[in-house]
């Protein structure tokens, strides 16, 4: 990934998806979800031998160097002269070691922005084979949005660990921050073409998948728990989870939700039908 000084001609562009790009988020992702069933246990061995602060200080270490080697890069080997994107990385990099340090009293959690940041990247450069136009950013975050809230569902089922939304929040802002130092800082040169038919396509359908899966999440409340395992019994062992959502105004909830995807859909189509 180099910097706007740096061009890709058109003929160099690839247009065509590239699956070892994904196999590195599939990969992440199973990553991230396969350590939460030992999570709690190796967050316990390293609190009681090394500290807590250790999580704090690991993750404001590991942005510290990833800043050093991109401040390194930038200035001897893409020779970057423009002082805004020096700016804007260490205005990321403070970002996050603001919330870490803001994560105090649950330091662990603080490794999500880490977790959650290295999977943009990775989005982003599985996406760039296809979307050269800047909603390939928001179509990261809002992939990113979906495996973050896939993440705290799976903790939800998963004992001892536990379902929260401020978590889905640090699992994207995690993403944020990395895409905002991509937008802001390393300013890819690639992505300058004018928003395509596939960029529309798949903002439509991200913000579709999202809103409903929010919409589900906030669905799952006691009440919802006792109605389906009542029929799957085989899952009664999930009333005893905590209460995923408490939310009271559902009807509500689902009806704004219904709006902003018809919305959505109509916006969409109005746009697909410039392209034609």
């Amino acid at each position: 990934m180099k910097p706007q000084e740096t061009k890709i001609s058109d003929s160099e562009i690839v247009r065509d998806w590239n699956l070892k790009a994904w196999l590195w988020v599939l990969l992440c992702c199973l990553a991230i979800f396969f350590t939460i069933p030992v999570a709690r246990s190796i967050q316990k061995i390293i609190s009681h031998t090394i500290g807590r602060d250790f999580f704090t200080y690991f993750v404001i270490f590991i942005v510290a160097c990833g800043l050093a080697v991109l401040l390194y890069l930038f200035i001897v080997k893409f020779k970057v002269r423009k002082i805004s994107q020096y700016a804007w990385l260490v205005i990321c990099a403070g970002i996050y070691i603001f919330l870490t340090i803001k994560l105090d009293k649950y330091p662990e959690e603080a490794i999500h922005l880490i977790e959650y940041g290295l999977l943009s990247y990775f989005i982003f450069n599985a996406l760039q084979y296809k979307i050269r136009d800047r909603t390939i950013y928001i179509i990261t975050i809002l992939i990113v949005l979906f495996i973050g809230t896939t993440d705290e569902v799976i903790q939800w089922i998963t004992p001892k660990r536990y379902w929260d939304f401020r978590d889905v929040g640090t699992n994207v802002a995690g993403g944020l921050i990395f895409q905002l130092a991509i937008w802001k800082g390393i300013r890819p040169g690639f992505i300058d073409q004018p928003i395509a038919k596939i960029s529309v396509k798949m903002l439509m359908v991200a913000l579709t998948v999202d809103l409903i899966f929010l919409g589900l999440c906030l669905s799952n409340t006691p009440k919802t728990v006792k109605s389906y395992t009542a029929v799957f019994q085989s899952l009664l062992w999930l009333r005893a989870e905590e209460p995923m959502s408490k939310f009271a105004f559902l009807k509500t909830a689902w009806s704004l939700i219904l709006i902003s995807l018809i919305s959505i859909w109509m916006l969409g189509m109005r746009w697909l039908k410039r392209f034609k």
